[in-house]
């Protein structure tokens, strides 16, 4: 069967046609929204070119394919396997990443540095000697709160530096040249945020304009010093996977040696490009020149702008909207025009939100799914029984209406970590997919550790009630007893020889010291009324009031999410719903033990294990990391004027943009749930929802 066979064949409609058989010597610009079948049609362009060069007796195309996540490589590599007309594609589809690593393996003995304790103490110690040579970089980190609180700052930002295209090649001119650069495309305030959040903590005297780009300027020095001397001593972040897999194709161009015919890549096809940064960019003109001897090579970028929503990590939209002007190449534009996912109601609905963004290529998307769309906003008066009535519903949805994938979509953490804990306490089954566990954190382990404490002390069963307090009396302030101090408290409560909770309290009362800089009476009347609480929701009222151990703390936040951004309020709604303090602390523990399979799933080595989490019936998932998948039902969750947009948002679009991801996530059923203590989300009235 030849080509015009085989696709007439396929069933792809007139705008994937034209796509697909657009001249194979241009440079194309793919826009395709939600739901259009980009990845078939990028394999059926692939099949055309390699039928039109058999047709002109070319040689045989050899495709590099560059996706975005594991999970969407993983996609493209099975189409190809299992798809007859695919099985002649020879590509490569690698991330990014993994393309830079593979880029890497000439270097003996490498170590890719991951975890924040790991990275935390490449500045600390791998660059310990290089810090104090720069005197201001040496004062926000000579104190040990520096240390906790700034390196982590410190390897942000030398990893920011890599991500948002400089090299440590660069002079000051270069220097000032990529400044300006990324003012002009809208990414400096990133850096420059960043820059505040060292000098302002640590005070360092940077007054006016002038200082402060000195400031800047010798941090760079130091960058250029320090990723040097990192390399060299083979330690490697996931941005230099990138980084020096640019550099080394860079020097190689530079020096007139390109890629081998046999190893040629003939195309490049880049998905999500709306998800690249200034690094990223480089990189593929990198590669696009290599293996183009000098030329670039015949490239194909398929995104949608309306999808842009990683700004945080320094991408922007302005690449996809304007291929031409940052990759320095024409580019022909074709769009899919077409929803396979979602019914008419929901692609209508999230039209009409995503049309509030004034940056944007306008699209005009039908929908070709079958059967209707059931679209709902659901409120109740209380946050706890909007609880109640989402887990109703997502129970109504897998066992009534036969739904295999039903997704929670939180704009934060925050607001899934509630659900882990109901469904865990229904021992259902569930993927959670989130960037840090919140069960995984040092107050999430406290606050269990707590909860035990009492409850053994209410029964009068505690091993050990002095340990069991001096842990209690360890949260009651923001900063932790010092070790000297709590093992004078042991001694001195020995000695009273207390054998219950209570002794041990009304013993301590008695210390002659203060403890934590307060007196030990405030310690104890704390503790008292955390044991004396006669509900578990006035048990985590007591928590939020009087134990400022679990309060909002920056130096802690690098490791754990909790303290960036506390969330035990959520967890105190929920506990309205137990009566008792141990049920509580199992439901939490199953909750934390879940988190842990789908993080072993998330990170398994085996391709199998991995889409073992991808084909759990229930889902919970932030906006962020559903992006690039599909549900029967989507529930977005406080869909009000609280969570979206987020308060800090800095770019109403992007946040536009994200709310739109969710939205269009929905195969069949899209449900809004929120509280009537909240008011409505902007994003839902401008939908036409509310």
């Amino acid at each position: 069967m030849d080509y015009n066979e085989a696709i007439s064949v396929a069933g792809l409609n007139k705008s994937q046609r034209r796509f697909c058989k657009a001249p194979i010597t241009k440079n194309i610009r793919l826009l395709a929204p939600a739901g259009s079948g980009k990845t078939y049609s990028l394999l059926w362009r692939c099949k055309y070119i390699m039928s039109e060069r058999q047709r002109k007796e070319q040689q045989e195309p050899n495709f590099l394919i560059v996706a975005f996540t594991r999970a969407a490589k993983l996609e493209i590599e099975t189409r190809i396997k299992s798809n007859d007309n695919f099985s002649g594609i020879h590509a490569t589809v690698k991330t990014l990443n993994a393309w830079g690593w593979e880029q890497l393996k000439h270097k003996v003995g490498k170590e890719l540095v991951t975890g924040s304790f790991a990275l935390k103490s490449l500045v600390n110690h791998d660059l310990r000697s290089l810090c104090q040579k720069y005197e201001r970089i040496n004062a926000t980190v000579k104190s040990a709160r520096g240390q906790a609180i700034n390196a982590p700052i410190i390897i942000e930002l030398i990893d920011l530096l890599k991500s948002l295209g400089f090299t440590h090649l660069m002079k000051k001119r270069e220097y000032n040249i990529h400044i300006k650069y990324l003012k002009e495309i809208g990414l400096y305030p990133m850096l420059d945020a960043k820059y505040n959040e060292i000098y302002k903590i640590e005070k360092v005297n940077v007054l006016n304009k002038a200082e402060r780009e000195d400031a800047e300027w010798e941090f760079f020095c130091f960058w250029k010093e320090a990723v040097v001397l990192l390399e060299a001593n083979n330690r490697y972040t996931l941005e230099d996977q990138k980084y020096w897999a640019r550099i080394y194709l860079e020097e190689k161009i530079a020096s007139g040696k390109y890629a081998h015919s046999n190893v040629q890549y003939t195309n490049i096809l880049v998905d999500e490009f709306q998800d690249i940064n200034p690094l990223d960019i480089a990189l593929l003109r990198a590669i696009s020149i290599y293996h183009g001897k000098g030329k670039s090579t015949n490239m194909t970028i398929i995104g949608d702008d309306d999808q842009a929503i990683f700004g945080w990590r320094g991408t922007t939209p302005k690449y996809i909207l304007y291929p031409e002007k940052y990759f320095e190449q024409k580019f022909d534009t074709y769009v899919l025009d077409t929803n396979y996912r979602s019914p008419k109601k929901i692609v209508e609905y999230s039209n009409r939100l995503i049309s509030y963004n004034k940056e944007r290529v306008n699209k005009e998307m039908k929908s070709a799914a079958k059967g209707r769309a059931y679209v709902k906003v659901l409120t109740r008066k209380r946050t706890i029984a909007t609880m109640d009535a989402t887990i109703a519903l997502l129970y109504e949805l897998v066992n009534e209406k036969g739904c295999r994938s039903v997704a929670l979509i939180g704009r934060r953490q925050a607001t899934l970590f509630p659900y882990q804990v109901l469904l865990s306490a229904d021992n259902k089954k569930y993927n959670v997919d989130v960037d840090l566990d919140i069960f995984e954190g040092e107050a999430m382990k406290s606050l269990q550790s707590i909860i035990q404490i009492i409850y053994r002390a209410r029964i009068d069963d505690n091993d050990n009630v002095i340990e069991d307090l001096v842990t209690v009396c360890d949260k009651v302030d923001r900063f932790q007893i010092q070790n000297k101090d709590k093992q004078s408290i042991r001694l001195f409560l020995e000695k009273r020889n207390v054998d219950t909770f209570q002794e041990a309290i009304d013993a301590l009362r008695e210390y002659p010291e203060q403890i934590k800089n307060q007196e030990p009476s405030y310690i104890c009347d704390a503790v008292f009324k955390l044991y004396s609480t006669k509900s578990v929701y006035d048990f985590m009222n007591t928590i939020l009031r009087d134990f400022k151990g679990f309060d909002q703390d920056f130096m802690k936040a690098e490791t754990d999410t909790h303290y960036k951004n506390p969330q035990f309020e959520r967890l105190r709604d929920l506990s309205k719903k137990y009566s008792d303090l141990k049920q509580f602390y199992r439901d939490i523990d199953k909750a934390r033990r879940n988190g842990e399979n789908s993080r072993r799933r998330r990170n398994a080595d085996s391709d199998e294990e991995y889409l073992e989490g991808l084909e759990s019936y229930i889902h919970l998932l932030t906006a962020t990391r559903s992006k690039g998948r599909e549900f029967d039902a989507v529930i977005v969750l406080d869909a009000d004027d609280n969570e979206w947009p987020n308060h800090l948002c800095t770019d109403i679009e992007e946040e536009r943009r994200l709310f739109y991801v969710a939205m269009s996530r929905a195969k069949e059923y899209l449900y809004f749930t929120m509280s009537e203590e909240n008011t409505p989300s902007r994003f839902l009235l401008e939908a036409g929802l509310v």
